[in-house]
């Protein structure tokens, strides 16, 4: 069943998470694209070299890489923290993968700080374990 958001001004920052984590497991990238505003701000501190993503051209390319990727995702155990600042969250989910290729899989725990303004991704801090995706693209 196709899960459809509402207008952005009245998403949840609870709700645009899972919107956004679903959206990423059934790779609807444009979907995913557009929960992001028009100057988000992304980063990933742990990928090496870090990930820097400014505007949501930037993150559209970036997600562009995904669609080829020959993995799946599976988020699941998905728990979303509401911080002292309302449009603050974090979310906290384990992400089982799928090497599509030959069926290798992998597990990952994510935890990533959101910070939802007006239905959208105005910036986010996204610490995943690079290493685990890497060697399962390898």
């Amino acid at each position: 069943m196709e899960v459809i958001m509402p207008h952005a001004k009245s998403r949840e920052p609870r709700d645009v998470i899972e919107f956004l984590l679903e959206s990423l497991a059934g790779k609807d990238l444009v979907a995913v694209a557009d929960l992001y505003a028009e100057d988000a701000f992304v980063r990933q501190p742990f990928a090496k070299p870090e990930i820097v993503l400014t505007g949501r051209s930037q993150i559209e390319q970036f997600l562009g890489g995904l669609r080829q990727a020959p993995i799946t995702l599976s988020p699941r155990d998905i728990q979303v923290h509401q911080t002292a600042d309302p449009e603050v969250v974090v979310g906290e989910w384990e992400n089982d993968m799928t090497r599509t290729t030959d069926g290798a899989t992998a597990s990952m725990h994510n935890i990533a700080v959101f910070c939802v303004r007006d239905g959208r991704v105005v910036w986010s801090r996204d610490y995943h374990d690079h290493a685990v995706i890497a060697g399962l693209l390898s």
